[in-house]
């Protein structure tokens, strides 16, 4: 069996060198432990395509290490397909009147208004 990350560093091959490590370490600065793990918003925004393209590939190469990473992720994937392909979220009217009478702003005062200055004379 190839090594994931050999094979991972080898899909990236044709990036530039700042991007993707053409040597056995990690990509970008900073390492994964074995035991550090792709944080819950991690995997969130790995998911949605909202990372930065060194964490996406960091992540990417995490991922291909991590088995248990790699489940979260695909358990995220399930997730926002799941609420894509649900069914759109009514409001009751009732509450939709209710919620509509919720002043936008809060009342002025006279006196918050303009200040009184006293006169004397």
């Amino acid at each position: 069996m190839a090594d994931p990350g050999d094979v991972f560093r080898r899909a990236f091959s044709w990036l530039p060198t700042q991007f993707a490590s053409q040597s056995g370490e990690p990509v970008g600065p900073r390492q994964f432990g074995s035991t550090e793990h792709l944080s819950t918003e991690a995997i969130a925004a790995y998911v949605d395509g909202e990372l930065r393209m060194t964490a996406h590939l960091r992540a990417g190469h995490h991922l291909s290490l991590c088995p248990l990473c790699a489940g979260e992720v695909d358990a995220q994937r399930q997730a926002r397909s799941a609420l894509r392909e649900a069914c759109p979220i009514a409001m009751p009217n009732s509450l939709l009147g209710l919620l509509s009478q919720i002043p936008d702003r809060t009342p002025v005062t006279p006196t918050e208004e303009t200040p009184q200055h006293s006169v004397e004379g």
